[in-house]
């Protein structure tokens, strides 16, 4: 049977995508920050990136704003990745656990993006200073992995820190089954010698309180004021900040 389907038929036709509503494969890649232009057009050759489904091999194909992107079996999000500092009060939680919290970190930077953007780590309702979000996964991942972040905090505990202490906390504690170690730690200039400043890396506030209570003090106040080479300068308490490109690129090359 003869069919008499003609595509120009605008009642039967599939509406046109203007192309201002699509982008090139390679930059849609890069723009999800999984890795840059060149390096996507290489993933690409390999048979990597799957759209719709089907293996894409086109460098040239446009994304369009209904295609489902695939790389290496993960879906990626169409959302360009978003870098930011939060300078944390007192009071919030943060959390990578999905489910409803109240006071949640993600109240301070809701007029940055309208969906939720998990952090790198967690941190309590006690604890303050840095902490970094990014739905950039693979960075996210990266980060959460590393055991190699430079990080340092102010911590203020309930007695005196002696040097004995201090050098027990060099030397390794265990918590959780698994030994952790200060790298530096010394009083603070003009205080007492309750507070003092540390360098770690990698390690969480929370476990950081465990460390401290294994030599006999207890934490009253712990702030990160630095998370890898990135300070509080400028940064107010509650505030948030995005980050630039320099920045986003270093944290990329920590090991």
């Amino acid at each position: 049977m003869k069919s008499h389907y003609n595509s120009s038929n605008p009642k039967t036709s599939t509406p046109s995508v203007k192309k201002n509503d699509t982008v090139r494969l390679n930059k849609f890649l890069s723009n999800a920050g999984l890795c840059s232009r060149r390096e996507a057009d290489e993933h690409i050759a390999m048979g990597l990136v799957h759209v719709n489904g089907k293996i894409m091999t086109e460098m040239g194909y446009q994304v369009k704003p209904n295609d489902e992107v695939k790389f290496d079996g993960s879906r990626i999000q169409k959302t360009p990745p978003v870098y930011l500092l939060l300078n944390k009060p007192k009071g919030f939680v943060a959390t990578s656990q999905s489910g409803v919290t109240s006071k949640s970190v993600q109240e301070l930077i809701s007029s940055a993006v309208k969906t939720k953007i998990p952090p790198v780590g967690e941190m309590g309702r006690p604890m303050t200073g840095l902490l970094f979000f990014t739905n950039d996964e693979e960075l996210r991942k990266k980060l959460n992995k590393s055991i190699s972040i430079p990080m340092v905090y102010k911590v203020v505990l309930d007695k005196n820190v002696t040097s004995e202490m201090m050098k027990q906390l060099k030397q390794g504690q265990l918590v959780f089954e698994k030994t952790y170690k200060i790298t530096a730690i010394s009083h603070v200039d003009g205080k007492t010698k309750k507070e003092v400043g540390i360098e770690v890396h990698s390690i969480s506030p929370s476990i950081i309180v465990k460390l401290f209570a294994a030599v006999g003090l207890t934490v009253t106040l712990i702030d990160r004021v630095v998370f890898g080479g990135l300070t509080k300068k400028e940064l107010p308490r509650g505030n948030y900040r995005r980050l630039n490109s320099k920045e986003v690129g270093f944290l990329k090359m920590l090991p």
